[in-house]
């Protein structure tokens, strides 16, 4: 059994789908490691088993070191078809055996053609993409995400 941390969530905004993903952050502390760099590549597996493989970076200049995701981002909206109001969700696994890897999670929006979730009653309500066909419900409150089980 992987256990599994949740690095953050981000619903999806039109520079996310069309340029890069800005990766949120906490006190602008990044999940990856730069170790003096300013740009590092990293494995991510979503819920179909493929891997792919993004380049986060931050800006070389000190002053805003905001992360990006660019390198294998846009394919990756492209395969997913994302849409502005959809979201992804992503995750630090570690399997039995101690190996770490990140996992993504996509999260369409209900009226969105790759997952429907016909009995929502709220406009806001978002079906979760995962693993065995489950369905879950997102809702945002607050610019927060909360979800349903």
């Amino acid at each position: 059994m992987a256990i599994e941390k949740p690095l953050f969530m981000k619903i999806l905004s039109r520079t996310d789908i069309k340029v890069r993903l800005s990766v949120p952050t906490k006190k602008k502390r990044c999940f990856l490691n730069f170790q003096n760099r300013h740009e590092v590549e990293f494995k991510v597996k979503d819920d179909n088993g493929k891997d792919w493989v993004f380049c986060c970076s931050i800006r070389k200049k000190k002053g805003y070191r905001k992360p990006v995701l660019s390198k294998g981002w846009l394919p990756f909206v492209r395969c997913w078809k994302l849409e502005i109001g959809d979201g992804v969700r992503v995750y630090r696994m570690m399997d039995k055996d101690g190996k770490e890897y990140y996992r993504i999670e996509v999260i369409k929006r209900r009226d969105s053609p790759l997952v429907r979730n016909h009995d929502a009653e709220e406009p806001s309500a978002l079906a979760v993409a995962s693993y065995g066909d489950v369905e879950e419900e997102a809702y945002e409150v607050g610019g927060e995400l909360l979800m349903n089980a």
